[in-house]
């Protein structure tokens, strides 16, 4: 059995927290590393909608606090992908801070297994805030937009 390079498991644990994967795998011909973090299980598959911001998903306090206080919803992500603000490499953001959108409207773009899922305005509003950039990972329930 090979030894165990913790230098390596360190490494790969830094790029968990830097890119918010939820695991990392490396692979030589002599070894195997697979770092994961431990997770709730969330249960039965979900519809590929948006939820209102009064849902269980976790969301960070500097958000969900300033949602609050103006009753604004937070738009948050149906599932683990990348998100993308404009509808293809190149074009325009599909929304920008103030701009009012209407109920079905396109927001953004999360790519998950190569799928790409349109996330869509609840109702009509105004864009308060976007809390995530152009090509970042996202995480199920991680906030992406506000919408008052």
């Amino acid at each position: 059995m090979p030894e165990i390079d913790a230098d390596a498991i360190r490494t790969l644990a830094k790029l968990l927290d830097e890119t918010a994967l939820n695991e990392i795998e490396y692979q030589t011909e002599a070894l195997r590393i697979r770092v994961a973090k431990t997770s709730q299980t969330i249960g039965a598959p979900f519809p590929l909608t948006v939820g209102p911001s009064t849902s269980e998903f976790p969301v960070s306090a500097s958000v969900a606090s300033s949602a609050q206080e103006n009753e604004e919803e937070i738009i948050t992500a149906p599932m683990v992908g990348t998100v993308y603000l404009a509808s293809k490499v190149g074009a325009l953001p599909m929304i920008r801070v103030g701009d009012t959108v209407k109920k079905d409207q396109a927001l953004l773009v999360v790519e998950a297994m190569k799928v790409m899922n349109t996330i869509r305005a609840p109702h009509d509003g105004v864009i308060k805030r976007i809390c995530v950039t152009d090509g970042q990972p996202v995480e199920f329930g991680e906030p992406l937009v506000v919408l008052a």
